[in-house]
């Protein structure tokens, strides 16, 4: 009963994580906070405190899980964590036809705490690594960046072969307007970096060919912690006379939590899945509250964890002696409210929230690669030329679950400067064709506009003489929102680009 109560409840928060998912679109209601799961990571509130050297009061549900898992142990790996249910569904295809041996090796279960320190001590020395790691943060970039995409070309694809059929036309037509409202995006989008996260996110899955929940045994840092702080757990696993040592718990046991002395449970490995009870004969095993003696056992030796910490210092040098200074690029714009770069980037997660929830307004956050050097992978950019910032637009800063980017009001976020707008003279239609072009300054939100005409009197290479508009910027009034540039109608690299400048 205990387990098919907890597939029930990994159904309901998967479904639960989803459909918040889909809520991030325009127009956005808070009162459904989508970030809340992210939110609710004590590895995220963890390093991001450490890296950003405060506490961050959205970051309070993490430490109400922190604090329930205490006594109730790692529920949260067993009952509610999205990505094991995933990779829980994953295993039962890859390993079907694989029956259950003897009890498997537990040498990588050290490697989860190893990682956990590593996090931990770059986060220490503000490098913020855990948007690789943490199982919330990959699964809600993948969703952003590959899975979302991938589905709704095939479903508009699907309605494209329905309208071209000619057949129950109506009903198609109403089946599309419904799923509009909904799970299809006013536009669809396409996002640079979607086949690497993407073939994370297989690796992951594909580890279950090695054993089950090959991620959450040995390499999950969130798990780790959660195990760390569930090492004297009041609920738990309890084994009483009727045993009969056939080890079936062990050998299906899916995170290897059981010893070789059946009535002992490594506490800072079990999940709560009760399968063990639920496999096993005798009915010997039950859940239920009591203290007794701790058995978590943390595999990780004095050695390992200087080597951890070693590699957390390392890894840190590493990206900042190949870290490029944006100023001097000019290119890498960061989303209206976004905090100065170094506070910015300690606090940014790379969960791809903003990222999801532009895209149903401008569109034109994508994830950097190395703009903004190796410290700054998968940040959130913007790049005009795919998109813009819309000038009523503050969902980003909504829905930021880590403060990286502020919370704005509509009327401050029509003051925030993201960059300037600068002419490329020598594509501008005006400049070089001498023949008119209001494209830009149409497009212009500002009421005042911030591009201008200078309009004079030329004379042509054919010696014809021309009134001509020649446009400029203003730029003690440009707020960098690129719809100049998403606008222009210059193929290829447009004639008008907006750089950091005055940020």
């Amino acid at each position: 009963m205990a387990d098919r109560i907890r597939k029930l409840s990994q159904i309901f928060f998967l479904l639960l994580f989803l459909g918040l998912f889909l809520h991030a679109r325009f127009p956005y209601e808070s009162g459904w906070p989508s970030d809340i799961f992210l939110r609710t990571s004590p590895l995220v509130a963890l390093t991001t405190a450490f890296s950003a050297r405060t506490w961050i009061a959205s970051l309070l549900p993490a430490v109400i899980l922190l604090l329930l898992t205490i006594p109730l142990g790692r529920f949260f790996c067993g009952w509610i964590c999205p990505l094991g249910t995933v990779i829980d569904g994953s295993d039962s295809v890859l390993r079907r036809r694989k029956p259950a041996g003897g009890r498997e090796s537990v040498h990588f279960r050290s490697w989860k705490f190893f990682i956990l320190i590593a996090v931990l001590c770059a986060a220490l020395f503000s490098w913020q690594a855990v948007w690789f790691f943490d199982p919330l943060v990959m699964l809600t970039r993948v969703l952003t960046l590959s899975l979302y995409p991938a589905m709704v070309l095939l479903i508009r694809g699907l309605f494209q072969f329905g309208f071209a059929s000619g057949l129950a036309e109506e009903q198609w037509y109403t089946l599309y307007d419904w799923t509009q409202k909904w799970l299809l995006p006013v536009q669809s989008a396409s996002f640079e970096q979607s086949i690497p996260v993407l073939l994370l996110f297989i690796g992951v899955l594909a580890l279950g060919l090695v054993s089950r929940r090959f991620w959450c045994r040995n390499l999950c840092p969130l798990g780790a912690l959660l195990g760390f702080f569930s090492r004297f757990r009041v609920f738990g696993r309890s084994v009483n006379q009727e045993c009969t040592s056939c080890s079936l718990c062990q050998r299906r046991c899916r995170m290897n939590a059981i010893e070789d002395d059946y009535t002992l449970t490594n506490t800072a490995e079990c999940i709560q899945c009760a399968e063990c009870a639920t496999v096993c004969k005798p009915k010997a095993i039950s859940y239920r509250f009591g203290w007794r003696k701790s058995q978590g056992r943390i595999d990780l030796s004095r050695r390992r964890f200087i080597q951890a910490t070693a590699t957390g210092i390392v890894g840190l040098a590493a990206t900042r002696v190949g870290a490029g200074n944006r100023k001097e690029t000019g290119w890498l714009i960061r989303p209206p409210g976004a905090l100065p770069e170094a506070a910015f980037l300690d606090r940014c997660i790379r969960c791809q929230a903003c990222v999801r929830i532009c895209s149903s307004t401008g569109a034109c956050l994508q994830p950097a690669l190395t703009q903004g050097g190796w410290e700054g992978v998968w940040s959130p950019r913007a790049v005009m030329r795919t998109g813009y910032c819309e000038y009523n637009c503050t969902l980003c800063g909504q829905i930021c679950p880590t403060g990286a980017i502020r919370k704005l009001n509509p009327a401050a976020k029509q003051l925030t400067k993201m960059g300037t707008a600068y002419f490329d003279k020598s594509r501008c239609i005006p400049w070089y064709r001498l023949e008119d072009c209001l494209v830009c300054e149409e497009h212009c939100p500002l009421p005042e506009k911030a591009i201008r005409f200078d309009e004079r009197e030329v004379r042509t290479p054919e010696g014809e003489m021309r009134t001509v508009k020649f446009p400029y910027v203003r730029e003690d009034l440009c707020i960098g929102c690129g719809i100049c540039e998403n606008k222009c109608p210059v193929v290829g690299q447009a004639a008008i680009f907006v750089t950091t400048a005055g940020e």
